[in-house]
């Protein structure tokens, strides 16, 4: 799918299916699903060293940002999977060490008079903010919060690694 934003701006998430992104004279800020949506979404498909998911940029004065998503929102979303039963930790482990760099997309980006970031991770108040509700809301214990704070402002690997590892702790 073809998404178009044009003399305006967009904040949402991205699609779930590898779209093309056009951002003339605009801004967008994108948000990539949690690293076990994509999980979940590959399981029992066969192991390839290519991400699940395809994006394509292209962005003509205009700026563009692709963050992670809050380490809260990671965490939660694994929990939920794994209590489901839609992953194990050996599915999240082996997941992360092929795609997590990567953050489970491909992307390709064409820039011209703009900007165009996609590895962007949420500002320190939206990440405190979140963990700060999810806390009040009862979804996360103070041990939890514990062990996902070092990992705000990180990237990649090192945000994954605290996730799982306060998964694997907390519960």
């Amino acid at each position: 799918m073809v998404r178009f934003t044009i003399f305006s701006g967009h904040e949402g998430p991205l699609g779930p299916d590898g779209d093309v992104y056009v951002t003339v004279f605009a801004s967008s800020q994108l948000e990539r699903p949690p690293l076990a949506t994509w999980a979940a979404r590959t399981r029992g498909q066969p192991v390839t060293g290519r991400p699940p998911a395809h994006y394509t940029f292209f962005t003509l004065f205009a700026g563009v940002e692709v963050r992670w998503p809050t380490i809260a929102q990671e965490y939660l979303a694994l929990r939920e999977a794994l209590r489901n039963g839609v992953l194990t930790l050996a599915d999240w482990d082996g997941f992360v060490a092929r795609h997590g760099q990567a953050g489970g997309l491909r992307m390709n980006a064409f820039t011209l008079f703009g900007g165009c970031c996609g590895d962007g991770v949420p500002s320190e108040d939206k990440e405190l903010d979140d963990l700060a509700l999810h806390r009040h809301l009862g979804h996360l214990t103070d041990a939890a919060i514990q062990t996902l704070l070092p990992a705000i402002g990180q990237k990649s690997v090192l945000r994954l690694a605290a996730v799982r590892q306060a998964v694997a702790t907390v519960g």
